[in-house]
């Protein structure tokens, strides 16, 4: 396999290149991303060719033209980019890992989904969770009738406090105009993993969320633009003088500074977009919003996404006719319970890998297994995609209209 990358960002570099490298067959061939340092710090640490760097994802395509130097490529640009990359890598006979989401436009994703389904190529998106082992594991027991029929589902997405700040803040996700709705960007995931669990259609959803405290009347009295020349820089819980250096922020210390040197971290915090008030920033997404989904044969489902919260995990609990599951990613755990006997039944999920608990992994290995010809491993192809952006782009009307969407409804609109 020979690989190219566009987008090297956190995702695209360090999450999925880097895992792809550990294959011995997989050779890391070209990088393209508009931001220089990023393109030098790849050029480093896979050893890549000067001509084979690129600024430019139309100069990509013009040296494929000449040169076919790679049949394997991972798209993880901004989002808003995600459609004129794609389509134009559909012209080329290439196996192919999108980022998700597949587009925040529902025309472009059936677009997508539609010129991909006529290519003879692996074509995977990101909706890394069903390749976790905890929602595989929870998977198996829901289909082994371990507590009869589903009727209900609590589902939360804890972004963490720190995260939200990170990403949906001061971050690459943080203004839809030049992203994405946040239930798109950060929850698609779950959408998709709902179907996934359920196996079922979703009929009708409703959801309700806003911006409500990063915003400037929230701010602290006396506060700075910036968390360095802060007066609450030490007591703030969202000051950057610390984050970057430990932990929870270490792992994200490439995509503010790629130099990691003492130095070029606090230039970027000075002058960059991650070391701003996050009560002073472009930020428009939600910070917390709670939506309700009606799927086929009765089953009622609540989810919530919020900024709120001092870790990053997803808990569930999925309540049947003969019994319950309750699981908390965090931990790894799952608990059934069974009606009647009071027993409960645990089972400790158990991953080496790191990244969404193992499930980058599991979607990276798919994919090299695909590539090889097991396509029967390929859960997250175009096709079994579209619905899950479905459901988020509906339950942003339903959002923003104060009204009950039916997705079937909201699909057969999109021609007129």
């Amino acid at each position: 396999m020979k690989l190219g990358v566009i987008g090297a960002g956190h995702r695209g570099r360090i999450a999925y290149a880097r895992l792809l490298r550990e294959y011995g067959d997989v050779e890391i061939k070209s990088f393209v991303d508009i931001d220089e340092k990023k393109l030098e710090a790849c050029k480093k640490e896979f050893n890549i060719d000067d001509c084979y760097i690129f600024t430019d994802y139309k100069d990509f395509f013009e040296k494929m033209d000449e040169e076919r130097f790679v049949d394997t490529l991972i798209i993880a640009t901004p989002d808003r980019d995600h459609y004129d990359v794609c389509m134009k890598a559909l012209d080329y006979d290439l196996n192919i890992l999108l980022e998700k989401p597949i587009s925040p436009n529902a025309h472009e994703v059936f677009n997508i989904a539609k010129k991909a389904k006529k290519k003879d190529r692996v074509f995977m998106i990101c909706h890394v969770l069903r390749y976790s082992p905890f929602f595989v594991k929870i998977k198996e027991l829901i289909d082994s009738n371990a507590i009869g029929r589903v009727l209900s589902i609590n589902h939360n997405e804890n972004i963490g406090y720190f995260h939200f700040a990170h990403s949906f803040v001061r971050g690459n996700w943080r203004n839809e105009d030049l992203s994405s709705p946040l239930i798109l960007q950060k929850s698609c995931h779950d959408m998709d993993i709902l179907i996934y669990l359920t196996g079922k259609k979703p009929k009708y959803i409703t959801s309700f969320g806003k911006l409500s405290y990063f915003k400037k009347e929230n701010e602290p009295s006396g506060a700075a633009d910036r968390c360095l020349d802060c007066k609450y820089k030490d007591t703030c819980v969202f000051s950057v003088k610390d984050f970057y250096t430990g932990y929870p922020g270490l792992g994200w210390r490439d995509v503010v500074d790629v130099t990691r040197t003492k130095e070029g971290l606090e230039k970027a915090l000075r002058e960059g977009p991650y070391g701003r008030c996050v009560y002073k920033c472009d930020n428009n997404v939600c910070d917390h919003q709670a939506i309700s989904i009606e799927f086929e044969d009765d089953v009622e489902v609540v989810f919530n996404l919020s900024a709120f919260s001092n870790d990053v995990h997803r808990n569930i609990k999925i309540m049947g006719t003969e019994g319950e599951i309750i699981a908390d990613d965090c931990d790894q755990i799952i608990k059934v319970k069974r009606f009647k006997s009071y027993k409960e039944e645990r089972y400790q999920v158990i991953s080496n890998a790191s990244g969404h608990g193992g499930a980058d992994y599991g979607i990276i290995k798919a994919f090299y297994e695909a590539c090889h010809g097991e396509s029967e491993v390929v859960k997250t192809g175009a096709e079994e995609s579209i619905m899950s952006h479905m459901m988020c782009f509906a339950s942003e009307q339903a959002r923003k209209e104060s009204k009950v969407v039916e997705i079937d409804d909201f699909i057969r609109r999109l021609d007129e």
